[in-house]
């Protein structure tokens, strides 16, 4: 037994029998814990093939294209006390169409552009998360496209994306995603900056230091590298001396 709720409404047909359908997914328990997600890479059935639990396939054989819903699945039929709820959004249905790969794949490059102005519309807003969203959709259309304007957007994507996982102190993926940047751009103030920030809050300040130097280098006069070049130091001494009193507790079990 399940209910589903729609979020976001989707446009078209829904998926028929035997088609394929992608989508995203996040799943918990009924106490809010999260139990499993799709990580940002859209997941593949086909309808009617029973690769899925009977409960998703018959509430995605009900969704069409870029809806999104919320389904409780219940553990027992006649109590509604304990249940699974899963976020899905369906993504594509059906195969791409079979047009030579230039018009697809400007299909595909419009969609992303449009992706990612909307989560610049969320970033404007400081909904963050929601850009994160929209801007890993986005990335994963065309992370397997090698022309010279994907790999650019690709570039912008990872570059809004690393604020993003700053703002939602995801530091080590903020870091992560710098650095993807920075290998084609070490020169770029901004990028540099923001992994400092983050490599600060990770107490990696080697890097931070290097980083915030390189930056006053390039750039003189940007006020947020002089900042926290500034600060960094008494930040690494307070965090120095919360470790010294922390091994002291635990020798003397203070």
């Amino acid at each position: 037994m399940f209910d589903i709720q729609i979020i976001k409404e989707g446009i078209g047909d829904t998926p028929r029998l035997h088609e394929e359908v992608f989508f995203f997914f996040i799943a918990h328990n009924q106490s809010g814990e999260l139990l499993t997600n799709s990580q940002h890479t859209a997941t593949k059935t086909i309808i009617g093939r029973g690769w899925l639990q009977s409960e998703i396939e018959q509430a995605l054989s009900k969704m069409k294209q870029g809806e999104r819903s919320l389904i409780k699945i219940y553990q027992s039929p006649t109590s509604k006390e304990f249940y699974n709820q899963y976020e899905i959004e369906i993504i594509r249905i059906g195969r791409k169409k079979n047009n030579p790969w230039h018009l697809e794949g400007e299909e595909v490059y419009e969609r992303a552009l449009e992706l990612k102005g909307l989560g610049n519309g969320d970033i404007k807003q400081q909904k963050y998360l929601e850009a994160q969203d929209k801007y890993l959709e986005s990335l994963n259309l065309i992370k397997t496209e090698y022309c010279d304007r994907e790999l650019e957007l690709q570039g912008q994507l990872r570059s809004n994306l690393s604020l993003t996982h700053l703002k939602n102190k995801q530091f080590e993926l903020c870091i992560k995603q710098a650095t993807n940047v920075l290998q084609g751009q070490p020169e770029n103030v901004k990028l540099l900056h923001r992994r400092a920030v983050a490599s600060i809050q990770v107490d990696d300040f080697e890097r931070a230091k290097a980083d915030l130097r390189l930056a006053n280098q390039l750039d003189p006069q940007n006020e947020e590298v002089i900042k926290e070049l500034q600060s960094i130091g008494e930040k690494e001494k307070l965090i120095k001396k919360k470790q010294q009193e922390r091994a002291k507790k635990m020798l003397f079990g203070e």
